[in-house]
This record gives structure tokens, sequence and C-alpha cells, in this order.
């Protein structure tokens, strides 16, 4: 059967307009190509908490948005709260006693250590006399020698009371010494730094965000172990407001790209392309660390690290998608 060539024309347009097109067939010519992932500008963070324990609450969930220094996590520590309420305790008392050394004694205080010493004085003088009267009375025989030794060592006694009266009211007036004020502040530093460091420790039983973001993935739960003395990561956090893609060149295409280069961004067979500029180039190459999917592809060469950052529109905040770069002229 013979076609003519009005009809073979035909055949080969339909042929043409089932075919799909090539999403990447009318790409511009780049002067390098490159696979990549789509990170946060501010990279994910992988917190691990301090201190060891078991997570005792999980306090947010994948996906939740968080500021900085919001609660994640939180590990059991009963024993160390304790033991921070009982310093914070100690701490203020120590605290009143310096600040009562140098404020000094109260009025009262000193009034009434001037009463005892005013009695105590007293009764060394009604001592004393009566002591001299038994004296006067002992030529005639009315005191025996026995009440005398009694009546001199009441008077002894006394003088002694009026002298301890005395020097404790002097105390009262003269208030704490210089070195006795130092030694009460002392302690209520020592006080007040011995609970500081347990509060210190109890604050390293909740695991903080560090930056405003969103949780990308929780990787502990209730009851298990934090694994602080072996940095396993409990929460992955980052900030998804700002995308970004971190790519690779091989020795081949590194010189080709400078910072401020525009690229383009686009998914594998997807039309759409995104569009974006080099922010950061790196200085040093360095070994590769994401495998591509070409099998030819050697992992042990050199290359250099670019972050692209996009102009516009972004592709879905997914950390981790992988994407394509060409780089423009």
């Amino acid at each position: 059967m013979r076609f003519s060539a009005a009809s073979a024309a035909m055949l080969t347009l339909l042929a043409l307009a089932g075919c799909s097109r090539d999403p990447v067939g009318d790409r511009p010519d780049y002067v390098a190509t490159a696979s990549g992932r789509l990170d946060a500008r501010v990279e994910a963070r992988f917190l691990a908490a301090e201190r060891d324990g078991r997570i005792e609450a999980l306090l947010v969930r994948p996906g939740a948005k968080v500021a900085a220094g919001q609660p994640l996590l939180t590990i059991s520590c009963g024993d160390v709260a304790a033991q921070a309420d009982a310093a914070r305790a100690q701490a203020r008392a120590s605290d009143a006693d310096a600040r009562l050394s140098d404020e000094g004694p109260r009025r009262e205080a000193v009034e009434a250590g001037a009463a005892r010493a005013a009695e105590a004085a007293t009764r060394r003088a009604d001592a004393a006399d009566e002591l001299r009267r038994a004296e006067g009375m002992q030529a005639s025989g009315y005191v025996s020698v026995r009440r005398l030794t009694q009546l001199r060592a009441n008077l002894a006694e006394a003088t002694a009371k009026a002298s301890a009266a005395d020097a404790d009211y002097a105390a009262l007036k003269a208030g704490s010494r210089v070195e006795e004020r130092a030694a009460a502040r002392a302690r209520a530093d020592a006080a007040t730094a011995s609970a500081n460091a347990l509060d210190a420790t109890f604050k390293k039983c909740t695991l903080r965000s560090p930056i405003d973001g969103s949780v990308l993935k929780v990787l502990r739960r209730e009851g298990e172990f934090s694994g602080a003395s072996t940095g396993t990561p409990l929460v992955v956090v980052g900030d998804l407001t700002n995308m970004i893609v971190r790519t690779e060149l091989i020795d081949r295409d590194a010189a080709r790209v400078s910072v401020g280069q525009k690229a383009d961004v686009w998914l594998d067979g997807d039309k759409q392309r995104w569009h974006g500029h080099v922010i950061e180039a790196a200085s040093l190459m360095g070994r590769r660390t994401s495998r591509s999917l070409d099998p030819t592809d050697r992992f042990d060469r050199d290359v250099r690290e670019v972050l692209v950052a996009f102009d516009g529109p972004a592709p879905p905040a997914l950390v981790g998608l992988r994407v394509n770069v060409g780089f423009l002229k």
C-alpha cells in the first residue's frame, strides 16, 4: 500500500503529538549542574540532653512551631529539685544573717543590754555593802567566819556577772566587727553559689529549643533513657521559613561558580523551575557528604560545597528533599 507525501507528513505529526515533553529538554545552557538537597538556612539542630535520666514528659509533637528557649521535653530530676529548694532556703537564711550583721543590733536589744548591766551592777553593790556590814560586826562576835566566807563568795559571783553584763552591753553598742561582718557575708555568698549551682543542674533536666522554628522529628519518647552521656539526639528542630539548597560541585565544575551567580532548581521529572542565586561557595575543597543516585559517581572525590538561596517562591519545605541545580552563565 502506497502513501502520499501528505499522508506521511500527517503520520509524523501524529507521532510527535503522542510523545511526552522532556521536562529538562528546554533548559538553559548551564555552566555546571549538580544534585543537592533542600535545607533550612539555619541548619537543623539535633538536640541532645545535658543530663542522663528517664524522659518524664514530651512537650512537643513533630511539626509544632517552637520559640527560642521553649521547653521541648523534661527529664525526671526530683532529687535535684529537692536539693535546689533546700539550697535556696539556706541561701536566704544566710543572707538574712549577713544583713543583720551589717545593720548591727536593734535599739531594743541595746536598751535591754544596758538594763542587764545596771541590774548586775546593783547586785554587786548590794553584795559589797552586805559584806562590809558583816565585817564591821565580826569584832563583836555577831557574825561567824563561815558567814563572812559566804558573803565574800557572793560578792565575787556578783562581780563576775556584772563584768559579763558590762561586756555584753559594750558589744551591743559597738555592733559587729569588720571581720564578723565579712565572715557572715562570705557564708551568705557561699550558700548562694551552692544554690545557683544546683539551679543550673536542675535546668539541665529540661531540653529547650535554641532557635525559633519547627520540630522536624522526635527521636525519643516518655520513659526512654535520655542518653546524654553518649550525645544521643532526642529532638530535631529547624527554621523552615528560609530554605536553601546545599549542593556539591566536583573539581571539574568547582571554579565555574561564584557568589551571586544565578541558578535554577528543579525536581526530577518536573517542569517547574525555582530561581535563586549563590550565597556561599566554600574556599576549601572537601570530601563529598551526600551520595547521588548515579552509580558511576565517585564518593571519595573532592567537592566544593555551594549554597543557593531562592529569590522568590521555593520548593516545599522538606529538609533533605533531593533537587537538581543548574548554574547560569
